[in-house]
């Protein structure tokens, strides 16, 4: 099928887009995409090249997130990091790149996670979600409002983003955890704080969710201490602030910091898996 270069071009990062929020991870989503505009070159009658490569995009990651949810995964699961250099222009896109906001839609069904950022985060119609997943309006209708319910959403909200960005509490806070002031760090955590740390069985890492402001202010002062890296410097992790550490040139550890109000979560990804491309992936 011949198709302008250009229209194709101009579709990769929606689908893309679409692709990394339903998988959480930049390799996965990469192939969903190629293999999408692979089938769309081969198909006949296409009428609509949005149509068909947002249908077979979505379909290939629900089919990858129903094989992923058979198999276990060592320890707690961060989605993959991307750096946001520039943002997003598009407040809900941003918000819904969040790791934080990642994370909440592993509660979702795969059909009731692609109804849910198609309709929500995309303002796809529901008789074109409807289109996709192969459902009535009613169904589709159902999916997202049952994902609403799952996600604690209330209706007159899309999903929950930090009050502020608070890149000067971030700094403050990094600076404290490097120099293993436990008193400092405590204060700049909320009480009910979250470290969670993804080796995925390939390095050392935590191997549950650390919980509780007392012991994730410990849990990072002591990360900073061991010196596992050789350089660090600030970033942006999904749109929030963050660190990348670097061991000889290679990035061994990506970090970010969720803020609401004080210090919400720490997401550490250490899985050399999730790190390989680091600065090559392009996700709005």
């Amino acid at each position: 099928m011949n198709i302008d270069p250009a229209i194709l071009l101009g579709l990769q990062p929606r689908m893309m887009s679409v692709a990394y929020r339903m998988l959480g991870s930049v390799a996965d989503a990469e192939d969903a995409v190629q293999d999408a505009f692979v089938r769309l070159q081969t198909a006949q009658g296409v009428n609509s090249p949005e149509g068909f490569l947002i249908r077979t995009t979505t379909r290939l990651c629900i089919d990858r997130l129903r094989e992923r949810r058979r198999k276990e995964y060592v320890g707690p699961w961060v989605p993959e990091p991307v750096e946001t250099r520039a943002g997003t222009r598009d407040a809900v896109l941003s918000a819904s790149l969040t790791q934080a906001f990642l994370m909440l839609l592993e509660r979702l069904t795969p059909d009731e996670r692609a109804a849910f950022l198609l309709r929500t985060v995309f303002d796809y119609e529901y008789t074109e979600i409807g289109g996709v997943l192969g459902k009535g309006d009613a169904a589709v209708r159902q999916l997202v409002s049952r994902a609403r319910g799952r996600l604690e959403l209330d209706d007159d909200r899309r999903f929950p983003v930090s009050i502020a960005r608070a890149d000067g509490l971030a700094e403050r806070f990094v600076a404290a955890c490097r120099t293993g002031d436990v008193k400092a760090v405590e204060a700049m955590l909320a009480e009910d704080a979250e470290a969670h740390s993804d080796g995925g069985g390939k390095v050392s890492a935590a191997r549950v969710v650390i919980r509780g402001r007392d012991k994730v202010a410990r849990f990072l002062t002591g990360v900073f201490r061991k010196r596992w890296f050789q350089e660090v410097g600030m970033t942006t992790v999904n749109g929030e602030p963050g660190l990348v550490f670097r061991s000889g040139g290679t990035v061994v550890s990506v970090l970010s910091v969720r803020i609401e109000g004080n210090v919400r979560a720490v997401y550490i990804t250490v899985n050399p898996d999730k790190l390989g491309r680091w600065a090559a992936a392009e996700v709005e």
